[in-house]
């Protein structure tokens, strides 16, 4: 792996040694000034015999070896600060192109075991990413099905009764630095887990055995003021655990910027798609082992930040937001260089999502207090280089106005609901008609949501941003999770202004920002906090009921 640290370090003793030597070479080259012959007082005599003196023999080739020799240009030797200053160019120069060759070239998939206890290592990485890239998606065609366009009913009382006795069965540091994203993979047998960090890691949590008991062992309590292996508790680290806690991986997947989103695309079960703040979009190919560029907003602004993405439901097209007040579209089945940027907002966009019973119909959060909705149809039409006050004239639907910045915007899976999270501590809620509302509500200057939820949002600098996403479970009545400040995970429902389910114990030490859930299975949510660390709550185990 590429050293930066090290790189600046021999970087700057090149210079040094360089401007040394230069200095040296300068002051070889200039000859001493010969002393001035004192004048004769007596004129030589002259003879006819007197013969011109012969040219002083060559030097000889060890004598060669040793005189002074420098590789600088002339005007260089002349002024070693230029020269100087022309090696500094070409090792920046060069230092860049490394620079670019990690944030875009692609990236072999190597675990590092480095900053979190029982991280696992290459060989048994490779064999989970063998698994996965063997799953079939097929596993999924019993499971129940959302009817998209038709809006689901809520239960809260319902939800509140199959919720009561999930709880919490782990917690485990699985990645080094704070947690910014999280997905979970769909495989119905199993409860495997991504989490991106602040750094560019990616981390895998295989954490369906997580809690069990160890064959021969006896049962004590879930925990004992910890919770997991990844804890603080000062047990003897000779004694073995009693229980078992999953196996973990992380790597390296951007250069070294936050991971701000992670979906699997629809279709494909075999790579994970993940944004980042270093301006690119990358697809880890499980079965090849390795990640590609998929998107590169810096095309546009070599220091833009990709914050959001989504994919329609054929999982062919593909829309990001970056914080330039840029939206962009690329169809996967077109080169890389194909991908379009319409710019919507003079700032940050922070979330986008695409209707799923109409994929014409987007959702975006806005640090400028407003969440919108938007015809795609009419954007790609559009110029790239359209104003976006235009823009808006053209292609905003509607929208509503907040308080203070709207973080985060979602479609349930029916796309008859939308949710969206804004720092004055609401959660609010609109039901939606995807296949009429760009005709219906095209012209409405506040769309009036159907129902508002208090949620204290207040952050602060170092807690990932609240965001309340919706349940993928059909099986299960309609409702939102998301984390709070009061270190729980909560469950909404729509009908009902008070949490349904709060996730709380006393093991957890931070706030489980970024959460989420299992997208096949009932009650198994996962909060991700600053630390990383992620707790697992779900139905408790026979030996502990």
């Amino acid at each position: 792996m590429f050293d930066i640290a090290a790189f600046r370090k021999g970087q700057a003793k090149q210079i040094a040694d360089l401007v040394g030597d230069a200095a040296d070479t300068a002051a070889s080259l200039v000859p001493a000034a010969a002393p001035k012959p004192k004048p004769s007082k007596v004129a030589p005599k002259a003879s006819s015999s007197h013969k011109k003196k012969a040219a002083p023999a060559k030097r000889k080739a060890d004598d060669a070896d040793l005189a002074p020799s420098t590789d600088l240009r002339r005007s260089s030797r002349r002024n070693p600060a230029r020269g100087a200053k022309l090696e500094l160019e070409r090792l920046e120069a060069q230092e860049a192109e490394e620079r670019a060759r990690r944030k875009h070239g692609d990236r072999a998939l190597e675990a590092r075991e480095g900053g979190v206890s029982d991280a696992l290592g290459q060989d048994s990485l490779n064999d989970m990413l063998d698994e996965l890239a063997r799953y079939d998606i097929a596993s999924e065609a019993g499971e129940p099905k959302w009817t998209l366009g038709t809006r689901p009913k809520a239960d809260p009382k319902r939800l509140k009764d199959q919720a009561q006795p999930w709880d919490l069965r782990a917690i485990v540091k699985i990645i080094p630095d704070r947690i910014y994203s999280m997905t979970v993979h769909p495989d119905p047998a199993r409860s495997i887990v991504f989490a991106g960090d602040k750094n560019g890691h990616i981390a895998c949590w295989d954490a369906t055995d997580a809690g069990k008991l160890r064959p021969g062992k006896e049962a004590k309590a879930i925990r004992d003021g910890d919770a997991a292996k990844g804890g603080e508790a000062e047990d003897d680290e000779d004694e073995e655990d009693e229980r078992q806690w999953g196996k973990w991986w992380h790597w390296k997947a951007h250069a070294d910027s936050s991971v701000s989103f992670l979906k699997f695309r629809p279709g494909d079960r075999n790579a994970l798609y993940s944004s980042s703040y270093d301006g690119t979009l990358r697809a880890t190919h499980f079965e090849h082992k390795q990640s590609e560029e998929v998107l590169d907003a810096s095309r546009w602004n070599r220091d833009t930040l990709v914050h959001s993405f989504d994919f329609d439901a054929t999982g062919n097209e593909l829309w990001a937001s970056d914080d330039d007040g840029g939206l962009l579209f690329r169809d996967l089945r077109t080169p890389k260089d194909t991908t379009k940027r319409w710019e919507i907002d003079a700032y940050k966009v922070g979330c986008v999502s695409l209707n799923p019973a109409n994929p014409g119909l987007a959702a975006t959060a806005h640090l400028k207090r407003f969440m919108g909705l938007w015809d795609l149809s009419t954007i790609r039409g559009l110029p790239e280089d359209t104003d976006h006050r235009d823009l808006r004239e053209k292609a905003l639907v509607t929208g509503f106005e907040t308080k203070y910045a709207c973080s985060s915007a979602y479609f349930d899976p029916t796309g008859t609901r939308l949710a969206t999270t804004s720092y004055d501590d609401m959660i609010r809620l609109w039901d939606i008609e995807p296949t009429t509302a760009a005709k219906e509500l095209k012209g409405q200057d506040n769309l009036e949501p159907t129902e508002q939820i208090h949620h204290n949002t207040q952050v602060g600098r170092y807690v990932t941003v609240l965001r309340a996403h919706w349940s993928q479970v059909p099986s299960l009545p309609p409702h939102l999770f998301t984390g709070d400040m009061h270190r729980t995970v909560t469950l909404y429902s729509p009908g009902a202004a008070k949490p349904v389910r709060t996730f709380a114990d006393e093991a957890l030490t931070a706030v489980p920002a970024v959460t989420a859930a299992h997208p096949t299975r009932e009650g198994r949510y996962f909060g991700g906090a600053a630390s990383g660390k992620v707790s697992f709550w779900t139905e408790e185990l026979p030996e502990d009921v």
